[in-house]
């Protein structure tokens, strides 16, 4: 759906941390000129994906590990639009990440003023490639991601 191109990339020091920026492409807006609301749920999953390459966890790395994360539930709260041309930063963070699950908090500002664009939090569940069933993952897993 969304071009996936940033401006920058940043891991924190905190490897359960990550931000990217991205511009604004007419492509992503809707017919009244804002970023269609679709469009952040796949920037939340975009950024969470680049996290995961980040760490060297990417989804190859994880289905060679026997487990992969996939989406469970996406809760958004719109605040502000974004437009056309607008720098936007996503940042997504891991705040629970043992069991079966993980959770990230995932906040949308505009880059240049800092304001809230959109918020919310993704549930994650951790499933064997080949089977689907739910499956923990290993820790060597869970380190690459700070825990």
């Amino acid at each position: 759906m969304s071009r996936f191109d940033p401006v920058f990339s940043r891991l924190s020091s905190d490897l359960r941390e990550y931000t990217l920026r991205l511009t604004v492409q007419s492509a992503e807006l809707d017919e009244l000129g804002h970023v269609n609301n679709v469009v952040y749920v796949d920037w939340i999953e975009q950024v969470a994906r680049a996290h995961a390459e980040a760490v060297g966890a990417g989804f190859v790395q994880m289905s060679q590990m026997g487990v992969v994360a996939v989406v469970r539930k996406h809760s958004v709260h719109y605040h502000r639009p974004a437009l056309l041309g607008d720098e936007v930063e996503l940042h997504t963070r891991i705040a629970e990440g043992l069991g079966l699950r993980a959770v990230r908090v995932n906040r949308i500002t505009h880059a240049q003023s800092g304001e809230l664009l959109a918020d919310g939090s993704t549930e994650w569940v951790w499933v064997n490639p080949q089977t689907g069933r739910p499956k923990r993952p290993p820790q060597d897993l869970l380190e690459k991601f700070g825990f």
